[in-house]
């Protein structure tokens, strides 16, 4: 066991561990509160008697809630520190998920579903910052265990929610069994806080507070308005997959049990990916190349749909799903093009929060697009248009240099803060 008093916390190869094991659990409760509902949604709308209208809101939630709350993760970070804003991820998941499949209203159930993505939004923006922090010489590891634990964290529930309902004969088992995820990611949270290995973000005593140079507004670096373009092109992506992919196969002609499978092959990229993209972007392998070419890729598989749908159905599949490859990328984007913690958590928030605003709005484009043009091919060329601004604005976020560099105003000498401990360095 070794101390580091200038992380403020205890490390040591069990600790260690056990705060891997905390990020991976918190990590994969980000995502079954959305993940979860399709499945029964059939079942949900029937049980509440819900319009279409309602029922469309509950599917525009996630990228609605991520969006507004993601920008009061900062403040929240600033207000309660690290430990107290992922035990209120936790505790809202938890409550949030447990709660709704027990409530016999509409109102209470979409309220405790608001409740569910409030945590997660919190969490999407402040796990970059735990990473950060505690792994500050490992953040490859930490950010490849995040992102590979939101993948799960969103397959797992999409195929394990409906047997699980068939099993107990019960819509609501099906939801609320995920309400166990987040119990045990708080229960380890808390182990690690007792265990004195969570990091605090206050500066040590001695460092007087003007000793970092002011920073500039998140808006004012380029390369952290092309992460957040990035960040939202691919999310347009994956919320339209979501939405629309086995609705498109099947208006092609497609059988729905096929069109459904499709969507699933699109799915599973995304943990190949999470274990990949991470590695391309901490370690600097071609990030540039490799960020156009899932672009290229997801191009190449929306225009299959367009020509030649039927012909080949599972090539544009997996096309789509190596074209996934850019969620994790854009995460590790973050972590890879920040020093400093509080500009990590900044950077976090921003891109996230913009990049889902573009999340909402996507799938509704594409519903008005398809009503518009009675067909599908406005709406693929529109997400082929979607696609190569992503690979544009993916090349510039991956540039070198960091959102740091772009922060420091003119004439600090280039001062910055170390990351492991907010000790002011030159770069």
């Amino acid at each position: 066991m070794t101390s580091q008093p200038e992380h403020s916390h205890r490390t040591g190869r069990g600790l260690d561990v056990l705060a891997l094991a905390a990020l991976i659990l918190i990590a994969c409760s980000l995502r079954p509160a959305a993940s979860s509902l399709g499945p029964v949604l059939s079942e949900v709308q029937g049980a509440f008697a819900l319009a279409e209208w309602q029922t469309g809101l509950l599917t525009a939630l996630p990228g609605l809630i991520f969006a507004i709350c993601g920008f009061i993760a900062v403040p929240v970070l600033k207000k309660v520190g690290l430990f107290g804003s992922l035990v209120m991820t936790c505790v809202l998941i938890t409550v949030g998920v447990g709660a709704r499949a027990l409530v016999d209203g509409w109102l209470s159930f979409a309220g405790l579903t608001v409740v569910a993505l409030a945590g997660m939004s919190i969490g999407n923006v402040i796990l970059p910052v735990y990473v950060k922090t505690r792994f500050p010489d490992r953040t490859n590891l930490g950010a490849t265990a995040f992102t590979v634990s939101l993948g799960l964290g969103a397959m797992f529930p999409a195929f394990l929610t409906a047997p699980i309902t068939g099993h107990f004969d019960n819509w609501r088992v099906g939801l609320g069994i995920w309400a166990l995820v987040p119990a045990c990611a708080l229960v380890t949270w808390i182990i690690l806080r007792a265990a004195r290995s969570v990091p605090s973000l206050d500066r040590p005593g001695g460092d007087a507070p003007e000793a970092a140079p002011p920073r500039r507004h998140i808006f004012t670096s380029s390369k952290a308005r092309y992460m957040a373009m990035f960040f939202g092109l691919q999310s347009v992506n994956a919320y339209v997959q979501f939405g629309w992919l086995p609705q498109i196969y099947r208006d092609a002609g497609l059988d729905p049990v096929l069109a459904g499978l499709m969507l699933t092959v699109v799915t599973l990229g995304g943990i190949p990916g999470g274990f990949l993209a991470p590695q391309i972007i901490m370690r600097s392998i071609l990030p540039r190349f490799f960020l156009v070419s899932f672009a290229l890729s997801a191009v190449c598989g929306y225009l299959g749909l367009l020509l030649i749908p039927t012909t080949m159905p599972i090539l544009w599949a997996i096309l789509l799903g190596y074209g996934g490859f850019a969620f994790p990328a854009a995460l590790a984007l973050i972590t890879g093009r920040t020093h400093d913690v509080a500009i990590t958590a900044r950077t976090s928030a921003f891109v996230q929060s913009s990049g889902y605003v573009l999340a909402a709005i996507g799938p509704l484009a594409v519903g008005g697009l398809l009503g518009l043009s009675a067909g599908w091919t406005v709406p693929l060329w529109f997400m082929v248009g979607v696609s190569t601004l992503m690979g544009i604005t993916g090349f510039l976020a991956a540039s070198p240099g960091t959102v740091d560099d772009e922060l420091v105003p003119t004439g600090t000498h280039g001062v910055t803060t170390d990351p492991r401990g907010g000790m002011p360095r030159r770069k």
